[in-house]
């Protein structure tokens, strides 16, 4: 079983090489959470989802993601917020920090087990009790193309679901019974369903778990 190496050089093109249009729902955002609520969005990447919740009112926000070029491209379509570069294992924030934390489209860039866990109990850390995690991603797919990659590389890491794209990148689909282990420490008070795209621009299923810290 092999595990995939430091990909960060690859969403560092992918800052200009890629368009991420996965969906956020900003009335049910809107109804959760107060315009002042300080909200963390974890692996924001180009920032389009911090720009969005600044047009609609939202006066705290913070974007942060590993990809340094991200983060470039981030300052300079949203130049008057907050973005900043972490190095994608301890976050330099007091515990409680936040009273809402996104994660759109992370898990998926994140193929193994163990970091996956790391990553939400580090933010489960930040996350004041009872604030919001909202975790949008991919389960697996039904469909033919997705099924074939998922047995091809089944072997190679160890984890049906996660597969090599062709342009080199290292992703995962989910089990829907493993975004409840990951979540346990949360009450998940809606999950919804969603058609999206990714950011090969193929459609997909997605789904998303609006939670709250227990």
């Amino acid at each position: 079983m092999s595990q995939p190496a430091n990909q960060s050089g690859f969403w560092d093109q992918a800052a200009a090489a890629k368009e991420f249009t996965h969906p956020l729902d900003h009335l049910r955002l809107r109804r959760a959470l107060a315009l002042d609520a300080a909200i963390l969005d974890y692996g924001c990447g180009q920032g389009r989802i911090c720009g969005q919740l600044a047009q609609l009112g939202y006066q705290n926000l913070l974007g942060v993601d590993f990809s340094e070029q991200m983060i470039r491209t981030a300052k300079a379509r949203n130049p008057d917020l907050s973005f900043s570069v972490v190095d994608g294992r301890g976050l330099p924030y007091a515990n409680g920090t936040f009273d809402a934390v996104l994660l759109i489209a992370v898990l998926t860039c994140i193929p193994s087990d163990a970091a996956q866990r790391s990553l939400i109990a580090e933010l489960s850390r930040v996350l004041r009790p009872g604030g919001l995690l909202l975790v949008s991603d991919y389960p697996l797919q039904t469909d033919e193309r997705n099924q074939g990659r998922y047995e091809l590389f089944a072997d190679q890491f160890g984890n049906y679901g996660t597969f090599r794209l062709s342009d080199g990148a290292v992703v995962r689909h989910h089990r829907r019974e493993w975004f409840n282990e990951l979540l346990a420490g949360y009450s998940i008070e809606e999950t919804v369903e969603l058609d999206a795209k990714t950011m090969n621009g193929n459609p997909a299923h997605i789904l998303q778990f609006w939670s709250r810290r227990k």
